[in-house]
């Protein structure tokens, strides 16, 4: 349990420290964490399905979860201005038509459709999070909303299921016993209840205004939304680690397992987040 707190005070220290970096330095730095969570979490999701991959497309998903915030930045910044979000986007098309030429004859759906994972999950969730930084405004609030709803949802998660499973002397009903054996109605629940007050909470602490719907109105949305994708991402990530029999996608973080079990449920609510404001 030691352990695991430290590593996770570390893991909110260093996000801390890159929003700091983000607001008092350049925005730009932020792109840096992204990169760290592209590069590492394309790697652990290849090597955790690798024994499914051909050789090539194995070495080629690493390659790319390397270069894909490099190349996004590129563009973005350097070379064209504004066009990072289409550059990446053709970079994955590319590594994607080369594992399906490569590997598509030989494999049969169920392969084919692994061998591509690594070039899309979770690379591609991931930008929609670079594309919310560079908003000229309301990204602080937005990127806030990312890494803050999905923590604040799987701990209200956690203590609303095992309070009720308590209460109910282990018979509390299960959310989806073949995925997650552990996860609850009630904690489904609960969390959903977490990403609503952790989203009203930023709203009143950081301020944010739209002429097109009611600022708590829509921050209620957000949370909800947020919060049910958040536990999409854990569910499907518990999916395909069932699928290839392990139990973290990796070590780096003791007592956490990989940076995938700790980003997997706030991709999916990053890519949610990112399109309600480019509506609001």
């Amino acid at each position: 349990m030691l352990k695991r707190t430290v590593t996770g005070a570390v893991y909110v220290a260093v996000i801390a420290g890159f929003f700091v970096l983000r607001q008092f330095v350049d925005y730009r730095l932020f792109d840096v964490l992204v990169w760290f969570f592209c590069a590492l979490g394309t790697f652990e999701v290849s090597r955790a399905i690798k024994g499914g991959l051909e050789k090539s497309v194995y070495f080629a998903a690493i390659i790319f979860g390397v270069l894909f915030v490099p190349i996004y930045c590129l563009f973005q910044y350097a070379i064209i201005g504004k066009a990072g979000g289409y550059a990446a986007l053709i970079l994955a098309g590319a590594f994607l038509i080369f594992s399906v030429s490569y590997s598509g004859i030989k494999c049969n759906f169920k392969n084919l459709s692994g061998n591509i994972l690594p070039f899309i999950y979770p690379s591609l969730l991931l930008l929609t999070i670079l594309l919310t930084n560079d908003f000229n405004d309301n990204s602080f609030i937005a990127l806030l909303l990312v890494f803050v709803i999905s923590p604040v949802c799987d701990t209200f998660a956690y203590l609303v299921g095992m309070t009720y499973n308590k209460i109910r002397k282990g018979k509390a009903k299960k959310f989806c016993p073949r995925l997650s054996p552990k996860k609850t109605w009630a904690g489904a629940t609960g969390g959903v209840v977490g990403g609503i007050i952790a989203s009203v909470v930023l709203l009143y602490i950081v301020g944010f205004e739209s002429d097109k719907l009611s600022p708590v109105l829509a921050f209620i949305i957000i949370g909800v939304v947020a919060a049910v994708l958040t536990e999409v991402g854990d569910l499907f990530e518990s999916y395909i680690k069932r699928r290839v029999g392990i139990k973290d996608m990796g070590n780096l973080m003791p007592g956490h397992g990989g940076i995938m079990d700790r980003i997997d449920g706030m991709t999916f609510a990053a890519a949610f987040i990112y399109f309600i404001f480019l509506i609001l």
